[in-house]
């Protein structure tokens, strides 16, 4: 058994092992100060970790727009594109609105004879004689302009004109600027006539809101059978002032003369042209 050590000695001993790790004076301040520059780090590191998610955040979201996300710096305008194709009445193509009226050459009701007076703002005034039904036939003033749309999507508006009317059905034929000149359009060598309307038994249209700016005419009849219809799709492509056939299809559907199928063969749908040229 050791002997019991001297109380005084013991006291010596505690004090020199607790002054050997006694903090100098100045200790105090340098833990404050580097206290102070964790928690200047800290805030550094919270912002940026919180810019990287508000980045990553803009940069998800442009994606789902379609689009980069804006730069940094002061806010700019932004100028509009112009759509592909031109406007409606944009004859000339060079992004102001035109116009197009019909005047009779002949004299009398029964003359066959007009002249189709388009005022262009970058090429001036252009005549085109051409034929139609005669003023009696399509009251009350003959031919007329039905509307003006770039259906081949090359930047210039054709010009749609009623050219004849009867049984409900009427008939538009086409202008176009070619070469600086506006020229009746083509369809198998002779001036375009498109069917346009009908009655409930038979009816025509056409489109041109294809994704290759071809132009398509429809139409449907009905057949012996109450029950079926006749109908027709032809699809022709630009070539200048020519619709040239690409192709041309026919078959008998059956369906109720109210049924949504006879409707995908009838009716215009190309641009803002209207459904008829109302006298």
């Amino acid at each position: 058994m050791n002997a019991p050590m001297d109380p005084e000695r013991l006291a010596r001993l505690m004090e020199d092992a607790v002054g050997a790790v006694r903090p100098r004076p100045e200790a105090l301040d340098l833990i404050r100060r580097g206290a102070r520059r964790r928690r200047a780090v800290h805030r550094a590191v919270a912002a940026a970790a919180a810019f990287v998610v508000i980045a990553g955040g803009a940069i998800a979201y442009a994606t789902v727009r379609g689009s980069a996300p804006p730069p940094a710096g002061p806010a700019t305008g932004v100028t509009p594109t112009r759509p592909a194709g031109a406007r409606d009445w944009d004859v000339d193509g060079d992004g102001r609105p035109d116009s197009a009226h019909v005047v009779p050459l002949g004299t009398g009701d029964h003359s066959t004879r007009f002249l189709l007076v388009v005022p262009m703002t970058r090429l001036g005034t252009q005549k085109i004689p051409f034929t139609a039904a005669p003023a009696i036939k399509m009251p009350p003033t003959g031919p007329r302009v039905a509307g003006s749309v770039d259906a081949d999507s090359d930047g210039r508006a054709e010009i749609y004109v009623m050219a004849g009317s009867g049984a409900s059905t009427q008939t538009w034929t086409i202008f176009k600027l070619v070469n600086g000149h506006i020229t009746q359009v083509t369809m198998s060598g002779r001036p375009v006539q498109l069917p346009v309307g009908g009655s409930v038994m038979d009816n025509f249209g056409f489109s041109c809101n294809g994704p290759h700016a071809d132009l398509v005419t429809y139409s449907y009849g009905a057949t012996s059978n109450p029950k079926s219809w006749a109908v027709e799709r032809a699809t022709y492509r630009w070539a200048g002032s020519r619709l040239a056939l690409v192709s041309k299809r026919h078959k008998t559907i059956r369906a109720s003369y109210t049924s949504p199928r006879l409707a995908e063969y009838a009716g215009v749908r190309c641009g803002d042209l209207p459904q008829s040229a109302a006298p």
